[in-house]
């Protein structure tokens, strides 16, 4: 009589299906998933002196200055916009500007805003760099 699994197979592969060594066997696929996972974020290089993590202002303005300054007045030198968006400047003032959640918004296309098809950390740097207008 062949061996029956806990799955109610009576296939070989039934059998090796055992819960310890399907848990053996889930808990180094984990341990491979986790690897490859880590292996390719570290594979990504940070941008030169800032983290992996850490917003750009500067690369910030320079997303700015090419995909938003036709509607929006994204520097102090910037002499005309649309004039249907807020000044950069005045976002930064708000009283409650959260950088995170305006970089969310970017990522999210709205119908007065084009998509730009963003990436998170440009996004970030675009968020970043208004922030830095609030002085």
């Amino acid at each position: 009589m062949p061996l029956r699994s806990p799955l109610g197979s009576s296939s070989p592969a039934g059998f090796l299906l055992r819960r310890p060594f399907r848990s053996a066997a889930l808990g180094l696929a984990g341990v491979f998933a986790m690897a490859a996972v880590s292996g390719t974020a570290s594979a990504q290089a940070p941008r030169p002196g800032t983290g992996p993590a850490s917003p750009d202002p500067q690369r910030g303005g320079e997303i700015a200055r090419r995909w938003c300054a036709t509607c929006h007045v994204v520097s102090s030198d910037q002499t005309q916009a649309t004039g249907e968006a807020r000044p950069f400047g005045s976002i930064a003032r708000q009283p409650d500007f959260d950088a995170a959640a305006l970089a969310l918004f970017l990522l999210d296309p709205h119908p007065r805003m084009p998509d730009m098809g963003l990436s998170r950390a440009e996004a970030a740097d675009i968020a970043a760099y208004i922030k830095s207008l609030a002085k």
